[in-house]
């Protein structure tokens, strides 16, 4: 078996042992000391979010034809996210393994629901990019802006009160354990279209989540 942190880096099986968590009384920043490995880098004090891979069987291909053949090894890889609570004493309250993406948002969410909300009084820029050219987003009370680096129309400003849904996204060549994509669907059709795809961090994921429960509509889809 062989598994891999956030940002790539090969993990040994010690750095996985969760046995500690079902403790009475574990302290969250005993957590953040034996989990920093699989740390999303994420700043909660009443949630902590690790996330890895594993691969535990791996397939070879191989194809032969005339005078040539070529072949390669390859593993099959799995992501795995942890999800722990702790209370109003910084002790761990519950914990939550989940092993596919599309119940991790839904989980996450229910979660930041009722933890605190984010500070609007001042702004919340948040790197991104896209195929698009997208490469910032900055949150504000009322507005949310975008930019892009490349293109006629290099600024959006819309309401986050026109972000009508928020989906996760297939899979493409940029996902990969510390980036993420997903869409924002709008209410209107703007000059940018009526959707944005943005990929970003695991922390500024969770940043866009708050945001929108906060400041966008209350009948917000979350898919």
């Amino acid at each position: 078996m062989r598994a891999k942190g956030p940002t790539g880096e090969t993990l040994q099986s010690q750095q996985l042992d969760l046995s500690f968590l079902d403790a009475p009384g574990t302290r969250r920043q005993e957590v953040l000391g034996r989990l920093r490995s699989v740390d999303t880098s994420y700043s909660n004090p009443r949630l902590f979010w690790g996330r890895w891979s594993e691969s535990k069987w791996g397939y070879w291909w191989f194809i032969a034809g005339g005078y040539s053949a070529a072949g390669d090894a390859k593993r099959i890889w799995h992501v795995h996210n942890l999800l722990v609570t702790f209370d109003e004493n910084g002790t761990v309250s519950k914990r939550t393994l989940i092993d596919d993406d599309k119940s991790l948002w839904g989980e996450l969410q229910t979660r930041l629901a009722v933890g605190p909300e984010l500070d609007l009084s001042e702004l919340i820029p948040l790197e991104v990019s896209s195929p698009r050219n997208l490469t910032k987003i900055i949150l504000a009370k009322d507005s949310v802006e975008l930019l892009r680096c490349k293109g006629k129309r290099r600024v959006l400003q819309i309401s986050p009160q026109e972000i009508v849904r928020f989906s996760h996204s297939r899979p493409d060549a940029r996902d990969h354990l510390g980036i993420t994509c997903h869409t924002l669907h709008l209410a209107e059709k703007t000059e940018w279209g009526k959707s944005i795809y943005l990929c970003t961090t695991p922390a500024n994921v969770v940043a866009i989540f708050q945001y929108l429960q906060q400041a966008g509509p209350p009948t917000m889809r979350w898919d």
